[in-house]
Parts: C-alpha cells; sequence; structure tokens
C-alpha cells in the first residue's frame, strides 16, 4: 500500500510540476507537402484556409473528419488532384488551427462556419467530399446551403448513429475526456500510433503527424464528437438534389459498411463505390482509388 501511495503522490507531482515530454523520432523526419494557409473571416472569428492548384479550374472543398485537420487528412489526395483542379481544405470548428469551442453546437453550426468562409472567398458553387464527420458536415452543407455544393462526394460517412451505438459512444466521450483531463494522452496519441502502425501514414512523417495530432483540446474534442453522435439526415437527406457518389471501405470498423450502404440508399441515384479491402483510413492507405474513383464521378 504504501508503494502505491508513493507511486501515486509521484505521479501526481510530475503531472504538476514536471516538464511536458515529447516522443523522439527516428530520422529522417520531413512534412509531407509544405503548402501555405491563409486566414478567413468569419465575424470575429478566424478560419485557417489552404488552397491548391491551376485558377480557373473547377474548385472542389475536401472536409476532414473527427480529430484530424485539413492538411493532416488530405496531404495525399489533396496534393494529386491540385493537379487538375483548384482545391480549397478549411480546419473545421474544434480542429487543427480553427478556432476552439467548449460550448455545445452542432453539425449544423459548422456547415453555416464553411458556407461562410466560401462566400467570404466569393465562391458559388463548388464540388463537395467529406470523409468520416466531413461527409456529415458536407450533408448539412448540401442541405443548408444548395447553391454551395454543385457535385457532393461522401466517403467513410453516415446518415445517424443507430440509437444503442449512439449511446455506448456517448458514454465513451464522457470518459475519454476525463482521461484526457487527468492524464494529458489520449485520442491524439492513440491516432497517431494507429496511423504509423498500419503504415497508412509513412515514419518519415511521424513528427509531423504527432504535431498536427496534437493541436486538441479535450473539451473542444468532446464537444465536436457529441455534436456528431447527435447528427441525424435520415428524413432529409434523400431530398438533396445533388449528384451523389458515395465511397465505401468495405472493412471500416468505426462507420460498419452496412450505415455506410444505408446512406446511399437514402439518396435517390446515388452512385456507390467500393473500396475493397479498406478500413476507415481509407483516405490514407487507398488515396489513389479514391481519386481514381472521384476524378470518374466528377
Amino acid at each position: 500500500m504504501r508503494f502505491w501511495r508513493w507511486a501515486l503522490g509521484t505521479w501526481v507531482g510530475f503531472r504538476l510540476f514536471g516538464p511536458v515530454l515529447g516522443p523522439r523520432f527516428k530520422p529522417p523526419q520531413e512534412h509531407p507537402w509544405r503548402l501555405a494557409a491563409r486566414t478567413v473571416f468569419v465575424g470575429d472569428e478566424e478560419f485557417i484556409v489552404r488552397e491548391a492548384g491551376p485558377e480557373g479550374t473547377e474548385p472542389i472543398l475536401l472536409i476532414h473528419g473527427l480529430a484530424g485537420s485539413s492538411l493532416g487528412e488530405w496531404y495525399q489526395i489533396g496534393e494529386m488532384l491540385a493537379e487538375d483542379c483548384r482545391v480549397i481544405m478549411i480546419d473545421h470548428r474544434n480542429h487543427g488551427l480553427a478556432p476552439q469551442a467548449v460550448e455545445r453546437y452542432e453539425i449544423e453550426d459548422v456547415a453555416d462556419d464553411i458556407a461562410a468562409v466560401l462566400d467570404e472567398m466569393g465562391l458559388g458553387a463548388v464540388h463537395v467530399m467529406g470523409y468520416s464527420m466531413g461527409g456529415v458536415i458536407a450533408q448539412s452543407l448540401a442541405y443548408r446551403h444548395p447553391g454551395k455544393v454543385s457535385k457532393l462526394v461522401l466517403v467513410a460517412t453516415l446518415a445517424a448513429h443507430p440509437d444503442g451505438m449512439r449511446r455506448l459512444r456517448q458514454g465513451g466521450v464522457l470518459l475519454t475526456r476525463a482521461w484526457e483531463r487527468l492524464t494529458g494522452l489520449g485520442t491524439s496519441d492513440v491516432r497517431t500510433a494507429y496511423l504509423l502502425g498500419t503504415s497508412a501514414v509513412s515514419l518519415r512523417h511521424a513528427r509531423w503527424l504527432w504535431v498536427e495530432a496534437h493541436r486538441r483540446n479535450p473539451d473542444a474534442g468532446a464537444q465536436a464528437t457529441l455534436a456528431l453522435l447527435r447528427f441525424d439526415s435520415r428524413s432529409w437527406v434523400g431530398r438533396l438534389g445533388v449528384e451523389t457518389l458515395v465511397v465505401i471501405p468495405t472493412h471500416d470498423l468505426l462507420v460498419p459498411p452496412a450505415w455506410q450502404y444505408e446512406l446511399a440508399g437514402l439518396i435517390p441515384d446515388a452512385k456507390i463505390a467500393e473500396v475493397v479491402g479498406a478500413r476507415h483510413e481509407v483516405v490514407w492507405s487507398h488515396s489513389e482509388l479514391v481519386l481514381k474513383e472521384l476524378a470518374a464521378f466528377l
């Protein structure tokens, strides 16, 4: 018992007064895509926007997923796509370098943020591709701002969480937030280790990935996850009136393929592209196949 009291006291003391330790990375380390950003104001909030590709070409907006960032998830697809298209990437609320909100908000608020950024950029309709949480934001953008979306691509995403899974994941969010507050470890570390461990991201990008993933506030991250869990487009997604492609990684563990097929079934005339054998990290692991399906669709 004395040992455990000593261990607990040592740990608390280190957490309170010790240095913040980061991992060491085996060289060589490099940044995968040095794409400079600019900022766009929406009211008093400042959003990061990254653009690439030839001026005058068709614009396509790439919306990233939960716990990620625009560059962190789209650096492969975005760079390849920028050879022929004007690529636009935005860090959305509570992610990357975007504003961090610790109060409750909804996916609809994020869609409104993005629409306002596009307005400030002087853009009309754009093609939109959303991955995971970005896919539900893309649905909401098309629904609330129909003039902003010309074609819609939904990757590894869903219309709604089943009730039982929603409640289970809501409980998990609260436990994760508590753990991250207490230890300083959590989602960012798991995400980094998983993407490197599965070789979805190259080891030479490990330092960059770690930095991208750790731009995270536990409370802001929890609010983003809870907003995703509350989202439900089943009553209206079939009335978007936008040509839609649904890209389904057939071995997805986070968003089961059955949920993705349900989404596709709710959208009249939706095209389906299966990425056989791919898991949820499809935008990293199978970027060329996703880009091939996108090119054929557009």
